[in-house]
């Protein structure tokens, strides 16, 4: 695809599917990058071309897409090789009164990929993240939720609960 323009914050593009037909989008500004810009223009320029990843219909059908899913293609390479369900092992990264991040194997370097929320840490009530788990130790856990536009795979590290006799 190509840009053609800005509207406001949104950056304008063109696609071209093989037979030579053109489809215009919208790349919001929130979506254009992982990076803080003033205004899109500092990023992309009239002409250039970029890669994006579709995200939905606008009204009267309008392609919205986000150019920060695509990004760094070696941490869009990795996420897309996750499916709900799949269990990875990882370390956790650092432990936050909102949730765990974890270093999940394999990522691309200066990422961390992975996080856990409160509620997905156990089955019983808990005060804090960190009366579950530490910084620097290893875990295995549950895909939840792969998103490209965020660079994040949601985990879920709550175990079934053992039967009672």
């Amino acid at each position: 695809m190509r840009v053609t323009g800005f509207d406001g914050a949104d950056v304008l593009v063109r696609l071209l599917d093989g037979e030579g037909d053109a489809e215009t989008g919208r790349i919001p500004r929130h979506e254009a990058s992982m990076r803080r810009t003033e205004h899109p223009s500092e990023l992309f320029e009239v002409g250039q071309e970029l890669d994006a990843e579709e995200i939905g219909r606008w009204r009267g059908g309008r392609l919205h897409l986000s150019a920060r899913a695509c990004e760094s293609p070696a941490l869009r390479s990795f996420l897309l090789g996750f499916v709900p369900g799949q269990v990875v092992a990882g370390t956790v990264a650092a432990v936050q009164n909102f949730g765990v991040f974890v270093h999940v194997d394999g990522e691309p370097d200066g990422r961390c990929t992975g996080f856990i929320r409160v509620p997905d840490l156990t089955w019983g009530h808990i005060g804090h993240p960190s009366e579950v788990v530490e910084a620097g130790r290893p875990i295995t856990a549950e895909v939840i939720v792969v998103d490209t536009r965020s660079g994040q795979v949601t985990l879920f590290l709550k175990r079934a609960p053992k039967a009672r006799c």
